[in-house]
């Protein structure tokens, strides 16, 4: 399925051109084993003008992958979910400040800090809590997840290094946890209220499918058994038990996350005008031009990694998912570009070239 709309010859072209590049990319892929299938939705201010999608949704290749197919967002639950949430709290006065230690909003959190961890910090991954310990686990992972969620309450960060970017899921895990303490509302209900209603984004939920999505619209990502299931094994235990993270557990599709694309370059404003954060907001997560270092985070969106394509470096902001996920937005251009795959191998090249896909659709257009 693809649709490309009129913007004057010059850009048909290129945008063409650039649709047909990520045919090659996908389809090579698929033929490869590296996915299942891929669907690409790109376009600025006012809509979409490449929707194209590719293969299938699962495994078994028995349902079609679609812009409408609901999808584990994996890690790009951080920022989709977790930092939305988060500037759309700053914007009502209820978490008026990034830079206060992140005890301030979760008490709960009883470990000694060697330094003053903040919610920026967090959200950036330069808090110093790290994943795993000298044998190569999380150290704090449990099967039980009430157990889980008291040893990432009790336990200190193992590498307290002010600012060495070293990712992890605690943080936003910890993020979860604090918002929820902050603001008195439980993360998924207020995502779906204060964020994907209002953006439009139906389709959207946080810690499962909508009951609403039928199994021929869920696909079925790395490493699990059947479509609508959270891949991340750190978040599907704590969200079957209830328990509010912002590490992943977010399902969307590709037409909802552009929605979301839209809001950002807008600076806060969905399509129909509701205002969810504004220039204040923008200013958090604002990307550095001259920063470089590989794994950069502006209060949690990304701008610098070695796939990033030139043009798109320090006016670009994006998040990656485990599973096969990519969504960027491009400040300069006004421009986005959602490439959401069912990845099935090969990490490294699904990832670089999901970027390859983004530099094709986001091409030098003259809007």
């Amino acid at each position: 399925m693809k649709k490309i709309v009129c913007l004057g010859a010059l850009a048909v072209a290129l945008v063409a051109a650039g649709a047909a590049d990520c045919a090659r990319i996908f389809e090579a892929e698929i033929r490869d084993g590296v996915i299942h299938g891929a669907v690409v939705v790109a376009g600025g201010l006012e809509g979409k003008d490449v929707l194209a999608s590719w293969g299938w949704a699962d495994a078994a290749h028995t349902v079609p992958m679609t812009s409408r197919t609901v999808i584990d967002m994996a890690s790009v639950t951080k920022t989709a979910a977790g930092v939305t949430a988060y500037l759309v709290a700053h914007a009502r006065g209820k978490i008026p400040d990034f830079d206060v230690p992140f005890t301030n909003c979760l008490p709960a959190y009883s470990a000694p800090l060697a330094r003053r961890v903040t919610l920026r910090d967090l959200a950036n991954h330069v808090s110093g809590f790290g994943e795993a310990d000298g044998r190569g686990r999380r150290v704090y992972f449990s099967e039980d997840p009430r157990t889980m969620l008291q040893n990432i309450l009790s336990m200190p960060p193992k590498a307290p290094r002010p600012g060495r970017v070293f990712y992890s899921c605690r943080n936003y895990v910890l993020l979860g946890q604090a918002f929820e303490s902050a603001t008195g509302c439980r993360a998924a209900e207020f995502c779906r209220k204060e964020i994907f209603l209002p953006a439009g984004m139906n389709d959207t939920s946080l810690g499962a499918p909508l009951p609403s999505i039928g199994p021929d619209r869920l696909a079925q990502t790395f490493g699990t058994q059947k479509g609508g299931v959270i891949s991340d094994f750190v978040a599907r235990p704590l969200w079957a038990a209830d328990i509010g993270t912002f590490n992943a557990g977010l399902f969307s599709t590709a037409e909802d996350m552009a929605k979301l694309m839209r809001v950002y370059l807008r600076g806060g404003v969905c399509d129909d005008g509701t205002r969810l954060f504004g220039a204040d907001e923008m200013t958090q997560i604002a990307p550095s031009p001259t920063n470089t270092v590989e794994g950069a985070r502006t209060f949690g969106w990304q701008y610098a990694t070695e796939n990033l394509p030139a043009a798109l470096r320090g006016t670009s902001l994006f998040h990656s998912g485990w599973s096969g996920q990519t969504v960027l937005f491009d400040l300069k251009s006004r421009r986005f570009a959602v490439v959401i795959t069912v990845r099935s191998g090969d990490y490294k090249r699904a990832k670089r070239e999901r970027f390859l896909a983004i530099g094709a659709l986001l091409p030098k257009v003259q809007e």
